[in-house]
């Protein structure tokens, strides 16, 4: 992977507001007073913009059970998945707080629940001191475009964490860069969330730089873009007034600018997916090298830790499996599996695995759950790794992991154009299909739209959210395996479509009702 000085340099700036310790609560002090709290050359600029960025694939600053469980990617895509009708963790692992996210019995004291809180925050924290710093002394270090980008870059950045914010928890604290240090930031519920950082990305992603001319790793004006579109797509359910024309809008920016979808889906998700990253299909990712930019959570969690010990050593091979055994926790549930029947997109292995999982044990040849290879440690040239590689004779993944992709913004124009927006969605939708080799549909329906999104992008991230738009997350309305617990499928009241305020935070943020 072809990494720039920024990301490379992540670890570098060493400044009390690039670390902050005291994630448990709202307090934005700098607490050591070894840090350093000037920055005196371009190099450490670099090092804190970079550090921006870590905070997407580290796990450092939040305290938890296990390496890995503090990371962004790993808390968002439990809370949008393991939740939903895609996927579960096997009981084998017995980590703290996967159970009740399995059953959607979750309650204020889980610790997936806190990390996504906590990283949230504190991405939040540190990009609102960068654009405060930037806008300060920037000037003597860059040109007045650069200074523009860069605070345009760690907006976008804050937005993403507030998007989440707003998705996941409904409500939080408010921090910018005029935020006074040592003060508790008020609370906003979310439509001020949402109208607060829907505005600052309006004013600010114009000046991010467009795909074509952004470093690789970094975030583009189509990214920023992008993260708009996902903003508006669910204004209805963060504010009660539907904004499809405006997501609309933000996705024909991305179009517009001539970003393709890869010729192969399954590239997308291997060792050489960065090709794709950027000025390509993955519009915005998480990178992932090893050496360089490690973590126990992105894409090594959605490798190493959904294949199956069980599975045939060939089969494992064929992944450029390390030596490290595979963790066998993330498992397939039916839903998924019998939505990508017939379908070139569905990426599971089924072996002597069961589809159906009456109980979640995962032990065994014949344990329940299917074995998810989408992701995989192999590189485009040689896919099925003829070569017999053992992945560098380590557990850590070399995959990018894709925040967002074209395919998409594509399906969200369908979404906007069944939703009452004249925007071509439906030729678009047929795009994506024809890329995975499905006929064409001729027209556009909830059930139709939805399906697709699943196919498209299931266990990328997206699932929670995307039931809740369509009104099958809570009630009754659509069941899946294990739902509030039981086997069938059950019903989750209707305030599940939010998470709590981990109690770590309720005397200062409150708690959302139902909890």
């Amino acid at each position: 992977m072809k990494f720039n000085k920024y990301i490379i340099a992540g670890c570098v700036a060493l400044m009390a507001f690039a670390g902050t310790s005291c994630v448990g609560d709202l307090d934005v002090t700098p607490n050591d007073p070894n840090q350093k709290l000037e920055l005196s050359s371009v190099a450490e600029w670099d090092g804190f913009l970079a550090r921006l960025y870590g905070n997407l694939y580290r796990d450092d600053v939040i305290t938890t059970s296990d390496g890995g469980a503090g990371t962004f990617t790993r808390t968002h895509f439990n809370l949008q998945e393991i939740v939903a009708d895609e996927c579960f963790i096997c009981e084998k692992w017995n980590d703290p707080g996967y159970m009740p996210l399995n059953f959607c019995t979750w309650s204020s004291d889980n610790e997936w629940i806190y990390a996504a809180f906590a990283r949230e925050f504190f991405i939040a924290k540190m990009c609102s001191e960068f654009i405060s710093q930037m806008q300060d002394k920037g000037a003597a270090f860059f040109d007045e475009a650069e200074v523009k980008a860069r605070i345009a870059e760690a907006h976008a950045l804050r937005g993403l964490a507030y998007y989440y914010m707003i998705d996941v928890f409904g409500r939080g604290p408010w921090i910018d860069e005029n935020s006074v240090t040592g003060a508790i930031p008020p609370t906003y519920d979310r439509k001020q969330l949402f109208d607060a950082i829907t505005a600052e990305l309006e004013t600010y992603v114009p000046d991010l730089k467009p795909a074509a001319e952004q470093d690789y790793g970094r975030v583009s004006r189509e990214a920023g873009y992008m993260l708009l579109a996902k903003l508006y797509l669910n204004a209805e359910v963060y504010t009660g007034t539907a904004m499809y024309k405006e997501c609309a809008d933000a996705c024909k920016k991305v179009v517009s600018t001539g970003i393709t979808l890869a010729p192969e889906y399954k590239y997308l998700f291997c060792a050489t997916n960065d090709r794709y990253v950027g000025n390509g299909e993955i519009i915005w990712a998480v990178p992932q090298q090893q050496g360089r930019m490690e973590t126990w959570g992105g894409t090594t969690y959605l490798t190493v830790g959904a294949w199956i010990e069980y599975a045939p050593a060939d089969v494992l091979k064929s992944l450029n499996k390390g030596p490290d055994a595979p963790w066998s926790g993330l498992r397939i549930r039916p839903e998924l599996s019998k939505a990508l029947k017939g379908d070139k997109r569905r990426m599971l292995y089924e072996g002597t695995f069961a589809e159906e999982i009456p109980d979640l044990s995962g032990i065994g040849k014949n344990s329940c759950g299917y074995m998810l290879i989408k992701y995989t440690n192999t590189t485009e040239e040689d896919y099925t790794n003829q070569a017999g590689l053992t992945n560098n004779n380590t557990a850590m993944s070399n995959t990018d992991y894709p925040l967002f992709r074209l395919a998409d913004t594509y399906l969200m124009l369908a979404e906007c154009q069944l939703r009452g927006v004249q925007c071509n969605g439906l030729e678009y939708l047929n795009m994506v299909r024809e890329r995975a080799g499905m006929p064409a549909v001729g027209a556009l329906t909830e059930d139709i739209v939805l399906h697709e999104r699943q196919c498209e992008l299931y266990m990328e991230g997206h699932r929670r959210s995307d039931l809740i738009r369509f009104g099958k997350y809570t009630g009754g309305n659509y069941l899946w395996s294990w739902k509030n617990g039981v086997l069938e499928g059950g019903v989750i009241p209707e305030y599940r479509a939010l998470f709590p305020i981990p109690y770590q935070y309720v005397n200062t943020v409150g708690q959302n009702p139902g909890y």
